[in-house]
């Protein structure tokens, strides 16, 4: 039953991102303006077949380099037991990405990148697309793959993020 919701929620935002794409977009809306470009997004996650949520920032140091910072939670369940334990299913990560827009020659409102992060349990590489249909507001769709292990994860829980595939989509601010 679980695994149903689950399959329906993504369903469902997949659908909501495949609509919200179709909306016109303005002539002025870039997803990426280079330097001193500062994203905020957020929005559902996936890693590993557990569900949860992201919120992360990035800020453009130049046209196509730029930094930034994210946190990723998912619901985990002890082995065997009922019991939830929030502090165990977050990651914190630092990024860099490459942005190809420019080099590409991409339509404004649309950006992909792909970068490297490492967090408190695992490091990656990751590849995105933003698309914005505002000068403000966008969409983004992201997959990484967590490829080491930093910190760990724990004991009591397995892994959690290492050795899995993380799947993200959700909506991104400009400021």
């Amino acid at each position: 039953m679980m695994k149903y919701v689950e399959k329906r929620c993504f369903c469902q935002w997949l659908l909501l991102l495949v609509c919200l794409l179709c909306v016109p977009r303005s002539a002025q809306a870039q997803a990426w303006d280079g330097e001193g470009d500062v994203k905020v997004y957020g929005g559902y996650a996936n890693v590993g077949g557990k569900s949860g949520f992201e919120l992360g920032t990035d800020y453009a140091l130049s046209d196509f380099v730029s930094l930034g910072g994210q946190i990723t939670y998912v619901s985990v369940k002890k082995h065997g037991d009922g019991d939830n334990s929030f502090l165990v299913g977050y990651d914190l990560s630092l990024m860099g990405n490459y942005h190809w827009s420019e080099v590409l020659k991409l339509p404004s409102v649309l950006d992909i990148y792909t970068g490297a992060s490492v967090g408190l349990r695992t490091g990656g590489l990751q590849a995105g697309v933003r698309y914005n249909f505002s000068e403000t507001f966008g969409l983004y769709g992201q997959v990484r793959q967590n490829l080491f292990k930093t910190f760990g994860d724990d004991e009591d829980y397995g892994p959690i993020y290492q050795g899995k595939t993380a799947l993200s989509l959700g909506m991104t601010i400009t400021f």
